[in-house]
């Protein structure tokens, strides 16, 4: 099964059905909710999720999206540990502390990254679809 880690815009996007949304990404998401792949949703994506909800008026009622993405089979929340900061050297070309902990999620889990960030892409670490 194909496994895919979401950036924090590109699942809000989804989620609230943006046409900011790139096709390709969509067709992921809707890939996943068929079963057809897992998204993984770094804990860090999650709290960017709550400030980006709150900065826009909150167009999601957090808690209920939290509980529908907890329990949703296309997707997987992946906790932050201390540890993780040990990876971090893997990914010197992303410069933002929270785009870096995204990114080594992926590689760490393997996983595509789906995102528009071009200095993720930029970096040219690991495997992108937008």
């Amino acid at each position: 099964m194909n496994r895919y880690v979401t950036d924090t815009h590109a699942l809000f996007w989804y989620r609230t059905a943006s046409p900011r949304l790139s096709a390709t990404a969509k067709a992921v998401f809707d890939d996943a909710a068929k079963g057809q792949s897992i998204i993984l949703i770094p804990a860090i994506v999650l709290a960017e999720l709550f400030y980006v909800n709150e900065k826009l008026g909150r167009p999601l009622d957090f808690v209920a999206e939290f509980d529908v993405l907890r329990a949703a089979a296309q997707f997987e929340l992946l906790p932050f540990e201390a540890t993780d900061v040990l990876e971090f050297g893997r990914a010197p070309g992303i410069p933002e502390m929270h785009d870096r902990m995204i990114a080594v999620a992926a590689l760490r889990h393997d996983a595509t990254l789906i995102t528009r960030d071009a200095e993720i892409i930029g970096s040219g670490l690991l495997k992108v679809i937008w």
